[in-house]
């Protein structure tokens, strides 16, 4: 072979080597990372595509909001976020004057926070050769005390029980029990006791007495409730309508 060829097979062997290298150097990555550009195109088009369809579901869910924010706020002027004594006190008296009774006293007592009771884990079926291991039992679900200041962290469901005093007949009681529970502010009877007497603040000369049956002196107990410093509402704006295509 004379130096003619040999440059020639250097020359062609140098070129293989560097298209080898190109090869693997530029060419084989840029198609890896090109394909990996395809597929993440692909997912984020798919995301796209889910996202799509997760705001066509808000905007008509959207359709309903106004009609959702007025029954929270029906609820929220139901359940107050500080006692509201005094707007309690105003509508049961006007509720004693619908139902035609006389409305002697209330006693509200100090709210309490309301703790849900954490469920009973299940037990194992027992068998012949097992002992019985007693459980201790789950505190029941409703308010428990609380000391002042202390009803409860923010926004959390309190209690307040009130003692209602209320004197006349029969029928007019059972109106004003109606009354209560359809007070603006959301009030549970508890329990009701009813006895024959007057109403203290009748006048000394009424002939209505506690021998005639007609007059009853009743207590009602029952709750209110309240919401511990509930944070305010935040107002929600509908998501606006897709532009026309």
């Amino acid at each position: 072979m004379d130096k003619l060829q040999q440059w020639v097979a250097l020359t062609v062997a140098g070129s293989l080597a560097l298209l080898a290298a190109g090869w693997f150097l530029v060419i084989s990555p840029k198609k890896d990372e090109a394909a990996e550009l395809r597929t993440q195109a692909a997912a984020q088009v798919s995301a796209n595509a889910m996202l799509e369809t997760q705001l066509q579901v808000l905007r008509a869910q959207a359709k309903d909001l106004p009609s959702k924010q007025a029954e929270l706020a029906q609820v929220a002027a139901k359940i107050p976020d500080n006692p509201s004594l005094p707007a309690l006190i105003r509508a049961l008296t006007a509720a004693s004057t619908s139902a035609g009774i006389d409305f002697v006293s209330v006693t509200p007592g100090a709210p309490a926070a309301v703790v849900v009771a954490a469920p009973a884990a299940p037990q194992a079926p027992e068998s012949a050769t097992s002992q019985t291991t007693p459980t201790t039992p789950t505190a029941p679900v409703g308010p428990t005390a609380a000391g002042a200041g202390a009803v409860g962290p923010a926004g959390s469901l309190a209690t307040i029980p009130v003692a209602l005093n209320v004197v006349g007949d029969y029928f007019d009681v059972a109106q004003f029990v109606s009354e209560v529970e359809n007070l603006p502010r959301a009030l549970r009877v508890v329990d009701l006791t009813m006895a024959p007497g007057v109403s203290p603040t009748a006048p000394k000369d009424s002939k209505t007495t506690p021998e005639d049956g007609r007059s009853l002196t009743t207590t009602i107990n029952g709750t209110v409730f309240m919401a511990v410093n509930r944070p305010a509402a935040t107002p929600v704006v509908a998501p606006p309508a897709a532009p026309a295509k």
